[in-house]
């Protein structure tokens, strides 16, 4: 799905086609490097969960199966130049919408129990725990926010009755632009809790900077609910709303300074020096 995204981004650039519309060629890119990094990384997570290999096999087959599905049914309709999402209005248009919804609450359905199972079984370091569970959590959050995306793209076609190019909220707001956030938080919150460990922080320092990550991230996330609900466009951010990502960008800030720090001043294991032997000379 990455690949297939990547290939259609550069198909985009290489015609100059448009970006915008309901039909372009950026569902594809959007939605297969979206649902495929999202995998890869629910993927990880559950590498690091207790070996359980059948639930393993199952949720893996799930949700890359689901996933596979929603993004092929999304790349099918953008070549044929038919509207993949909302589209009411042809029998065919209505079949892809149906079986792209069972998709997703397919693929909705085994996130929620991915995201169980890390709090059933959850790893077992502390900084990635706090990362995947934290992670898991804000992805559901996500899939909310989608679900309040497809009422008001329902909303839309039956006050207009036609499939909406970009579904707003309000005025200007734009949806798509916390879904995305959401759902790409988890890979910050893992790469944080990974970098703790290659700079060599102490436990302490090392949980203190992937809790500013969560938090300062979770205050972005909430920062982009709240101005997508105001009907503000995602660059309008000169109003009171905004000092929650203020203060989010400065506790990333904060995690960021934290890990270039530990990194200036970690010290690489030193290679022991080779021990000088004398010869023993040869019975020959």
């Amino acid at each position: 799905m990455i690949a297939s995204g990547v290939i259609h981004f550069v198909v985009l650039l290489a015609f100059a086609l448009p970006w915008a519309g309901a039909v372009s060629l950026r569902k594809p890119i959007t939605f297969g490097l979206s649902i495929g990094l999202l995998l890869w990384t629910v993927g990880w997570v559950i590498d690091r969960l207790p070996n359980k290999p059948r639930s393993e096999k199952a949720l893996g087959t799930t949700l890359a199966v689901s996933g596979v599905i929603e993004v092929a049914l999304i790349t099918l309709q953008a070549w044929r130049g038919v509207p993949s999402h909302f589209n009411y209005s042809t029998v065919d248009g209505i079949v892809v919408f149906v079986l792209m919804g069972i998709s997703v609450a397919v693929l909705s359905v085994g996130l929620l129990v991915a995201t169980w199972w890390t709090f059933r079984r959850s790893p077992a370091q502390p900084t990635v725990r706090l990362a995947v569970r934290a992670g898991m959590l804000v992805v559901l959050t996500g899939l909310g926010i989608g679900e309040w995306i497809i009422e008001l793209g329902n909303d839309f076609f039956e006050r207009v009755g036609a499939v909406p190019d970009q579904v707003l909220a309000g005025e200007a707001g734009v949806p798509t632009f916390p879904h995305a956030v959401a759902f790409h938080g988890i890979q910050l919150f893992i790469l944080a809790a990974i970098l703790t460990g290659i700079v060599g922080l102490a436990p302490k320092d090392a949980q203190r900077v992937v809790r500013q990550t969560v938090g300062g991230y979770s205050l972005l996330l909430l920062w982009s609910v709240v101005q997508t609900a105001a009907g503000r466009a995602p660059s309008d951010v000169l109003w009171p709303g905004t000092v929650l990502a203020v203060i989010g960008a400065g506790l990333l800030a904060a995690a960021a300074l934290a890990l270039f720090l530990g990194w200036r001043h970690h010290e690489p294991p030193r290679i022991p020096d080779a021990v000088t032997e004398t010869p023993v000379p040869s019975a020959l």
